[in-house]
């Protein structure tokens, strides 16, 4: 099978959707596919660093510019006649769409123009993103009157609920999350599926259609596999860079220290832990332009010498963080998935979780505990696993075999059957009728789930 991917964020970037998109990538040339890789350069002149780098023929560079939005977002630059002859050339069989934005819209457009089978793959809450960063509210508009009527196939109806999207109203927040519904609504209805990543993407994502726009939710996790354990030399030397004793209790996160994450309440958290337990301390592992505020917020609080930011580290090494800590903290509200939960879970830390719709690899009480968005209740249930070296090794056995069930070969699996499955019901879009949305998601999803490897 070829396969497009097409992704608004790629390596040498790193955050959640890369590492799922290079690990899809992986894992289906593995199985012999031929996988296509459509991404922004960083750079106008992708083929220079192409050639200087050696970089695999198949990731089809895009050249691009700084959003000035972001740190990890570029606006890319193409002509689209020539791009979309490139790609239909490749003869795709299926394409899939990871984010919203040029790129993604350009693989949507190939699959509307050229009649390929294509799925989406909701990896990013941007309804709820917007809420922290209201100043993109200007690209978002660029994006749904601009590049998203020029990217996508839309018909009359989808014009006219462009015009009423683009009427000012009161609150830039509550204006761009409407917005992003709608436009993500039109965009996902032109796909054969839809892939949400947790309990609560599907439902929110089944929530936003209406008789106008509607389309097929399959509830598909990535895989993620463990990382490796990190020797005793390792282990060691982190320790000694960071400050770190054998008698430590720590418990922390690891991601983009971005302010949707939710992370101040940890440091609110640990000035009551650290009052009680001397031994505690709070590990964050990341960086993003949220981390000088919390750098100020943890030399404001009560404990300043006893929180560590270590910044952004390569990904083979986190194993070593994840082996530092004996909690892992989760308190965002606004993921989709959370990749570094299954890390943490492979890793057999007991996870303290706020959102409880967020991750198939958290269970109340199995292998960690809910809390409230309160720091003293966040507060109260990392504390009950620090004092308890028993719950967090019981926990931690039931973390590693709920991490299992999401292997990256058999959640890759499960796509490749997701992708067989939109190839053989495919109609050509000018000629497709109303189907029932309920019969066919029924259809994919008892098709995935007899797949088990």
């Amino acid at each position: 099978m070829r396969i497009g991917l097409f992704t608004d964020t790629y390596l040498p970037t790193i955050n959640g959707i890369v590492f799922v998109v290079e690990s899809l990538k992986e894992q289906l040339e593995d199985e012999g596919h031929e996988v296509f890789v459509f991404c922004p350069a960083r750079t106008i002149r992708p083929k220079k660093i192409q050639l200087m780098t050696e970089e695999n023929p198949h990731i089809m560079r895009i050249p691009s510019i700084p959003s000035g939005l972001l740190d990890d977002f570029d606006f890319s630059l193409f002509f689209p006649p020539r791009i979309l002859r490139q790609i239909r050339e490749l003869e795709l069989d299926v394409i899939h769409i990871f984010t919203p934005s040029q790129i993604g819209l350009l693989g949507i457009n190939v699959a509307m123009k050229y009649d390929f089978p294509f799925v989406v793959q909701h990896g990013t809450d941007l309804y709820e993103f917007i809420e922290n960063y209201p100043n993109s509210i200007v690209g978002t508009l660029a994006l749904v009157n601009v590049v998203f009527p020029m990217s996508v196939k839309l018909d009359r109806r989808d014009y006219l609920e462009i015009a009423k999207l683009g009427r000012p109203r009161r609150g830039a927040a509550k204006w761009g999350q409407e917005l992003i519904k709608r436009t993500l609504t039109m965009a996902y209805s032109k796909a054969d599926a839809a892939i949400a990543l947790s309990k609560k993407s599907k439902a929110q994502l089944e929530d936003w259609q209406d008789e106008d726009y509607t389309y097929n939710v399959t509830l598909l996790p990535s895989g993620v596999d463990a990382l490796p354990r990190p020797t005793k030399a390792q282990l060691k030397e982190f320790h000694q860079q960071w400050g770190f004793k054998e008698s430590d209790e720590v418990f922390g996160f690891v991601g983009r220290l971005g302010e949707e994450k939710n992370l101040p309440i940890l440091i609110d958290a640990f000035d009551r832990i650290g009052a009680k337990r001397p031994n505690a301390k709070l590990l964050f592992v990341g960086d993003f332009e949220y981390r000088e505020t919390l750098e100020a917020m943890a030399s404001a609080s009560n404990f300043p010498e006893r929180i560590v930011f270590t910044g952004s580290l390569p990904r083979k090494q986190l194993g070593v963080v994840y082996a530092t800590m004996d909690v892992f903290a989760f308190p965002s509200l606004k993921d989709t998935q959370g990749w570094v939960l299954h890390e943490a879970a492979h890793a057999k830390l007991p996870i303290v979780l706020i959102d409880r719709e967020l991750s198939e690899v958290m269970i109340d009480s199995e292998n960690g505990f809910y809390s409230d968005n309160t720091a003293d209740d966040f507060a109260q249930q990392v504390s009950r696993l620090l004092e308890s070296p028993e719950l967090r090794e019981r926990f931690g056995i039931r973390s590693k075999e709920l991490a299992n069930r999401f292997s990256e070969r058999r959640q890759a699996k499960k796509i490749v059957a997701l992708y067989d499955h939109c190839i053989a019901t495919h109609t050509k879009r000018l000629e497709k009728k109303p189907r029932s949305t309920r019969r066919l998601q029924q259809a994919i999803t008892a098709l995935l789930g007899h797949i088990d490897i």
